[in-house]
This record gives C-alpha cells, structure tokens and sequence, in this order.
C-alpha cells in the first residue's frame, strides 16, 4: 500500500471513530433528557449566548433572509444588555457572542458594552467573548479597543475576494474589510483574538472558494465554509455545498435548543441560531431571568419536539442545517500548505504549522 493510501486509510478509521463517537454522545444526551430522574441530576447548560446588540445592518447580502423577515429593527438598551450579561455571569456560561442578525458595530454604545461584558469575563462566570463582524466599521479604533481588552475571537463575513465579495455582499467594499482586518492581524501579533473568516457557500464555484483559501489561509486562524440557507431553513445550493464529500447518517436529533439562547434586542428568545425573527417565541429576558427561561415549558416543549424530529410548525418543521454531516476526513490543499477538514455541518480550513 503507497503512503498516500495509508493515510487515507487511517484518515477513514479516524473520521469512522469520531462519528461513532458523537453518535454514543448524541444518545447519552437523548436518554438523560427524556429520563425526569436523569434530567433533574443533568439539566443542560446554555454554552453559547447571542445578544442581538444591534438588528441594524448596513449591508444587503442576496443571500440573506434576515432583512426580509424583520418589521422593525433597533438596538438593545443597557438595561437589557446589563440584565443579560449579570445573569449570564452568574450562570457560568461558556461564551457569549455579542451579534445576531444586524451589524453589530452600528450601535453607538458599542464599546461601552463590550467593556462590560469583558469585565465579566475577567471577573465573573463568563469564558468567553466574541463576535462575527461584517468588516466595513472594523476600524483601526476598535481593533486597539479588541486587542487591548484582549476579546477572545472575532469572524469576519466575507464571501469571496475582490469585486465577487461586493457582488454578493451588497454595500461592502472588499478593500475596506481587507485593510481592516490585516490591521487587527498585525495589532494583535501573536495574542488576542483569534481571527477567522466565516464564508458562505453563496454564489461560488470551488475555484473561486479557493481564492479566498490562497489569499488568506496563510494569514488568519481559520476559514469557516458553512451552507447557504433559504427562508424555510432548507439548503440553498445543496450540490455545490456537498461537493466532494460523502454525508453519513445525521445526528439523532438537533442539539441546538440544548446548548444555545438567543436574545433579540427587544429580548424575545429563541433557542435556534437560524430563527432571526425570533419565531419560537421561548420566552422575554426583559420580564423573566435567562435561568426561568432555560428551564420554562417553552423550551421543554422544543426540546422534546427536537428528541422526536417532529417540529409541527415554524422554523424547525423544514430545517436540515443540524442534518448535514460530513464523515470526518481532511484533505491536503494549496500544495500541501493548508488543511481542509470535514466536520459535523462546516468545512474548516486551516494552515499547516
């Protein structure tokens, strides 16, 4: 057998482990939910919290549904941002993500919020700080405030290099967001945040998905590929998305509604990332505790639709965003000088050390 078999081969048994190993997690998860007994002595924690900050966008992305399904937008009050991150604290939450839906950076109070969630991470319950950015008001003032509050990662939306990114991302400047970005690579150096690129499969075709690997895998941490999504939460685009991988048997059920809150500037709740008009209706952080709402009936009544794969209405009845899922495997690209690797629902690219 010639070496490149071998690790192909060893790649597989690896990806075959994993899979099976996420498939004995999934189940674990099931039966300690659906057990009263079992779910009392384990309640899910929330890992991750989006605060919608700001439901304002400056851009007009095509892909975009978000825009289409908001009647009105504005930004969340201090009142609300202090209530939900002193309760964050308290609850130990893994990482906090200060976006949504809009453009984050639009709010004028932007900083000030920042700051106090970064104090609550470095004196409170809070790990983690972070935020996906759209590029265009990443400017040199607030990348010196991200690095010298030392904020743990920061995305940036791109989708695709030069002329094709505005094409697609309607009102970006592609050579706005690159200045900005290699601003903060070069103000950060080697410390905080991690930087990466969260890509759409929107309108691409594979070479020009590795145009952007070849101009800018070398430079950041991390190219995310994830699907594009219609309104209905189907995939948009499904060939080009799946192209080159082979799909193995979705998880179980989808573990969104078990790790994940968002709150709306208004503070409606979801527990999907992808219901941006806060459709599910969980609960209002402005009336009711983040802890109340986590363990109310409307999350319960998800999550037991969730562990049956029977969603009778809303956004969840069409989704297939949690069924995709690449056998884990990694393949070398741009002559061997970075990876792209197959994971559950995204592709990652990264360098090679």
């Amino acid at each position: 057998m010639s070496k490149k078999s071998k690790a192909l081969a060893k790649v597989g048994v690896k990806g075959s482990r994993l899979t099976a190993l996420r498939n004995v997690r999934q189940n674990l998860r099931k039966v300690s939910y659906a057990n009263p007994l079992l779910r009392a002595l384990s309640y899910p924690k929330i890992s991750a919290l989006y605060l919608e900050v700001s439901s304002k966008c400056n851009l007009n992305c095509k892909m975009c549904t978000y825009k289409k399904e908001h009647t009105s937008t504005g930004f969340m009050s201090w009142s609300l941002f202090k209530k939900c991150v002193d309760e964050a604290s308290k609850m130990g939450i893994k990482e906090v993500l200060l976006h949504f839906g809009g453009e984050s950076l639009l709010h004028p109070q932007f900083k000030e919020y920042l700051k106090y969630v970064i104090d609550h991470r470095d004196h409170g319950g809070i790990q983690k700080v972070s935020w996906i950015d759209n590029g265009m008001l990443f400017n040199e003032d607030i990348a010196n405030l991200v690095v010298s509050l030392k904020v743990d990662a920061i995305g940036f939306s791109i989708d695709g290099v030069g002329a094709l990114n505005d094409s697609i991302r309607l009102g970006a400047k592609y050579s706005v967001i690159e200045r900005n970005i290699k601003y903060l690579l070069k103000k950060r150096a080697n410390a905080k945040p991690e930087v990466f690129l969260s890509m759409c499969s929107y309108g691409k075709t594979e070479e020009q998905l590795m145009d952007v690997y070849r101009e800018w895998a070398q430079h950041i941490d991390r190219i995310t590929l994830i699907p594009s999504i219609s309104s209905d939460n189907s995939i948009d685009n499904r060939e080009n998305f799946l192209k080159g991988s082979n799909m193995v048997q979705p998880p179980s059920f989808c573990t969104y509604p078990f790790d994940l809150m968002a709150v709306s500037w208004t503070g409606e709740v979801t527990g999907c990332c992808l219901d941006y008009a806060f459709k599910l209706h969980l609960g209002d952080a402005s009336k009711n505790s983040l802890a109340d709402i986590w363990r109310g009936s409307q999350y319960h009544t998800l999550r037991k639709h969730s562990l049956k794969n029977v969603f009778p209405s809303g956004p969840c009845h069409n989704c297939e965003f949690w069924k995709i899922n690449f056998e884990p495997k990694e393949e070398q690209i741009l002559d061997g000088t970075a990876t792209l690797r197959y994971g559950y629902i995204y592709k990652t690219i990264k360098k090679n050390n």
